[in-house]
C-alpha cells in the first residue's frame, strides 16, 4: 500500500457522452488519437471513411474479451470508445431473452443493469482513456420533473455516470448549431469533475486531454508505503540470506564452516529454496579457499621441517666425525639422534595428511 500526493499529470480521462442520434457523438470519439472503437456492426457509419480500428460487440462475452485484451496484452491504443452503450445494452438484453426463452422479468432487468455496470467499471480501471457514448432518453424524477439522461436500462445511467470524470450532453438546436453541456442542470445528467471542461469547450478529445493534464504542477510523491505479507516474507528472507552469506564468508576453518552451515540447514525454512541452494554453493567455494589456505600452511611447515632435519643431521654427522670421548658428549649424541627421529616422524605424518 502507498499513500501518495495526487497529480493528474498522466490521468486517463473517463467520459460519458450522450445525446440524440446524429448529434456528432461518434465523430467526437474519432478526435482521440490511437483510438479503438467497441461498436456494433452499423454503429460507425458516420466515420466509415476514416477506417477506424474497432471490435464488433454482439454479446456480453465480446465486452469481456475486449476488457481482457486491454488489461493483459500490449497494444498501441490510448483511448477506447464504447459506441454506443445503449445499443450494446440492447444486444445484452436480447441475449438474456434468448437464453431464458421469455420476455424480460424483474430479475432479468436487474441482471442486465448489473452486467453493464460491472463491465463499464472494470474497463474504467484499465490504464486507458475511455469515452462511453449513449443515446438520450427522458425520464421523470421523484418530483415528476422531466429530465434528459443517457438511455440505459434499470437505472444504470446514474451509476455509470458516477464512474465518469465528465458527463457531457450534446444537442443540436433548431438552427443546426451544436451545443455541449457539462455544468450542473436540473433537467440534465451532467458533470465535470476536472473543472476544466466547460459548456461548449472545443469538441476535440485531445484538447480535453491537454486541459486536464495542464492541471498537474507537481509529480507523484510517495508519503507512506507499507508492504504486503508476501513482500514482508521476501524482505525477511533477504535479510536472513545476507546474514547467513556473511557468516559463511567469514569462516576461516573447516570446523567453523561446518558449524555455520549446520545452523543454516536447521533454519532453511527462513529462506527460499533458491537462496538455500546459493548458500550451498557459497559454502563449497569457502571450503575450497580454506583447504587451499591450509594446504599452503602444510607445505610451508613441511618445507621448514625438512630444512630443520637437514641442519640437525649435519650437526649430528659433524659431531660423529669429530667425537669427544666424554660421557656428556655421548648423552648429547643419543639425544640428538632421538630428536632427528622424532622430527622425521613428524614430517612423515604431515606428508601423509597432505596426501589424503
Amino acid at each position: 500500500m502507498e499513500i501518495k500526493t495526487f497529480s493528474p499529470k498522466s490521468h486517463k480521462i473517463k467520459a460519458l457522452i450522450y445525446g440524440a442520434s446524429w448529434s456528432w457523438k461518434t465523430s467526437f470519439g474519432w478526435t482521440a488519437e490511437n483510438v479503438l472503437f467497441a461498436s456494433s456492426e452499423n454503429g460507425l457509419l458516420s466515420i466509415a471513411d476514416k477506417a477506424p480500428a474497432f471490435m464488433e460487440i454482439n454479446s456480453l462475452q465480446n465486452l469481456i474479451e475486449l476488457r481482457d485484451f486491454l488489461q493483459k496484452w500490449e497494444h498501441k491504443f490510448e483511448t477506447l470508445v464504447i459506441d454506443s452503450i445503449t445499443e450494446i445494452s440492447d444486444i445484452i438484453k436480447a441475449d438474456i431473452e434468448k437464453r431464458t426463452w421469455k420476455g424480460m422479468q424483474i430479475q432479468d432487468w436487474g441482471e442486465l443493469g448489473r452486467e453493464v455496470e460491472k463491465i463499464i467499471k472494470d474497463i474504467k480501471e484499465i490504464d486507458i482513456n475511455v469515452i462511453v457514448i449513449a443515446q438520450e432518453m427522458t425520464e421523470k424524477d421523484s418530483d415528476k420533473i422531466a429530465k434528459i439522461v443517457p438511455s440505459l436500462y434499470w437505472k444504470s445511467a446514474t451509476k455509470i455516470a458516477y464512474y465518469m470524470d465528465i458527463v457531457w450532453y450534446i444537442f443540436i438546436d433548431k438552427e443546426w448549431i451544436r451545443h455541449m453541456m457539462t455544468s450542473p442542470n436540473e433537467r440534465l445528467l451532467t458533470k465535470d469533475r476536472t473543472g476544466k471542461i466547460w459548456n461548449d469547450t472545443e469538441p476535440d478529445f485531445e484538447v480535453w486531454k491537454k486541459l486536464v493534464n495542464e492541471m498537474a504542477i507537481w509529480e507523484w510523491k510517495v508519503l507512506y508505503k507499507t508492504m504486503t505479507q508476501d513482500e514482508i516474507i521476501k524482505e525477511e528472507q533477504k535479510n536472513n540470506y545476507n546474514s547467513y552469506k556473511k557468516a559463511l564468508e567469514l569462516c576461516s576453518t573447516m570446523d567453523s564452516l561446518k558449524k555455520v552451515f549446520l545452523d543454516i540447514s536447521k533454519n532453511k525454512t527462513k529462506i527460499s529454496a533458491e537462496q538455500y541452494k546459493n548458500l550451498a554453493w557459497i559454502k563449497d567455494d569457502v571450503k575450497l579457499k580454506i583447504e587451499s589456505k591450509e594446504n599452503k600452511k602444510k607445505e610451508k611447515k613441511i618445507k621448514k621441517l625438512e630444512e630443520d632435519i637437514k641442519h640437525e643431521e649435519e650437526d649430528y654427522q659433524n659431531s660423529v666425525e669429530n667425537p669427544t670421548n666424554t660421557e656428556q658428549f655421548r648423552k648429547w649424541l643419543a639425544k640428538q639422534k632421538e630428536k632427528i627421529l622424532r622430527m622425521k616422524n613428524d614430517l612423515k605424518k604431515l606428508q601423509v595428511e597432505d596426501n589424503k
